[in-house]
């Protein structure tokens, strides 16, 4: 798995010049699929470390099929997420939605779940679960903050038919965001052992959560979409600073 990391992290500095600069030609298209892989790839083995192989294994595959019927209800009805539809080639799909979208919500939710985890890992209680929910959920909106600004006004890669304030994105997509996060982030609370996962693939994990970040926030930058830049590193700092209370309250 050291070898999909290494490859993942080359795949990534190339991607953040291609993309960002719209460099990246027609025929390389296939790329972002490739990327989004293999970011669900390292979230799944991060997964299979904090709740063990099999269960790790099979909770990740629950999520990619959850996560899917729920963005296929937003696809067929607009429901959850609202009315959208995808304009570029992600591969294959299912329930008329990319698998590719799957492996995407396994790394938010688990990248989400790395940066809090020692913090909630200990005696758990109903507030504790509610209370890691709520946070990994608002880490969850706000890397959709960055997100669906790129994938919308600059990379066209779908299309709102509904719309709102924020680039076009209507509220409910947010909200929807959060709900489904905070769903399976509650019941993955008390699935998490007490044992701690790896230090250094949590770093890795932690890690990933912020380069996607800052994937999106270059490209924004690159064009000049500055408003998205600023709620999403501001919504990113209030998160910081909520987990920093938590942590000393808990501590």
């Amino acid at each position: 798995m050291n070898i999909v990391w290494k490859v993942f992290l080359v795949w990534y500095a190339v991607g953040v010049v291609l993309v960002s600069f719209d460099l990246l030609p027609p025929w390389l298209e296939w790329a972002n699929a490739v990327f989004l892989y293999l970011s669900g790839i390292l979230a799944i083995y991060y997964s299979m470390t904090v709740l063990g192989k099999i269960k790790g294994f099979l909770i990740s595959l629950f999520i990619m099929a959850f996560t899917m019927w729920a963005e296929s209800l937003g696809v067929k009805y607009g429901w959850i997420f609202g009315s959208y539809h995808y304009e570029q080639d992600f591969g294959i799909q299912i329930f008329g939605v990319p698998i590719t979208i799957g492996f995407a919500w396994v790394m938010v939710i688990f990248t989400s779940m790395s940066i809090v985890i020692n913090i909630f890992n200990e005696q758990k209680t109903l507030l504790k679960a509610l209370l890691y929910a709520f946070i990994t959920s608002l880490l969850a909106v706000t890397m959709d903050l960055i997100i669906d600004p790129v994938a919308v006004a600059a990379k066209q890669y779908w299309v709102w038919d509904d719309t709102g304030p924020y680039y076009g994105v209507p509220n409910q997509n947010f909200a929807g965001w959060f709900y489904v996060s905070f769903g399976i982030q509650f019941i993955l609370y008390f699935l998490i052992g007490r044992h701690t996962p790896p230090a250094d693939w949590t770093s890795r994990i932690r890690a990933l959560y912020f380069m996607m970040i800052g994937m999106f926030v270059v490209t924004s930058l690159a064009y000049q979409l500055y408003l998205a830049v600023i709620v999403t590193l501001s919504s990113l700092l209030i998160v910081c600073l909520l987990i920093y209370f938590v942590r000393r309250k808990l501590s």
